[in-house]
């Protein structure tokens, strides 16, 4: 992948955008986009001056006509202030969920000790794909006391990637600065 996209022009709207995309760059194509995403993400968050609207709203004004009443400005202060946080942990799961995605390796981490595999022969059963009965080759764990797989860990990790992905589409027109 191949991507040159210029700075916003002065007196235009229009940036000079040049984009090659490879075969083997949509082969696995939510790693690669995570590869620009994560770090736009992380330049967002270290960068940013604004938050979307929805965590802005939060009652009073920081302006206006509401002079006769000096505690508005107080308590939207702090409201504001909450709602800076709110984006923040948004931010923050984006970006946990995008790094987990660059890590090809997460899931090994829910693999304790060393799997070893042999295929045998099973009794003859019908073979779905020739309509024949035929001696059958399945894959056995010869070392079960040793090896164990913490599929209820994943399913959890899996699910928490999946919130962030998820935040990530729900405010993606949100990813602005």
């Amino acid at each position: 992948m191949k991507i040159n996209i210029g700075k916003f022009p002065k007196y235009s709207n229009t940036r000079t955008v040049d984009i090659q995309i490879d075969k083997y760059d949509t082969w696995n194509m939510y790693h690669t986009l995570a590869l620009i995403i994560y770090p736009m993400l992380l330049q967002l968050k270290e960068t940013k001056h604004g938050i979307p609207g929805e965590f802005a709203e939060v009652g009073g004004e920081d302006h206006g006509y509401q002079e006769s009443f000096d505690f508005y400005k107080d308590t939207y202060n702090e409201a504001f202030d909450e709602g800076c946080k709110r984006w923040d942990e948004v931010l923050d799961k984006m970006i946990w969920s995008f790094e987990q995605l660059i890590n090809d390796d997460y899931d090994s981490i829910y693999h304790h000790g060393e799997a070893k595999y042999e295929f045998v022969d099973t009794e003859p059963m019908l073979n779905p794909v020739t309509g024949k009965m035929e001696v059958m080759h399945q894959m056995v764990d010869t070392n079960p006391d040793e090896h164990w797989y913490d599929h209820v860990g994943h399913t959890m990790h899996d699910d928490r990637i999946q919130e962030g992905l998820e935040l990530f589409g729900k405010y993606f027109r949100n990813l602005w600065d």
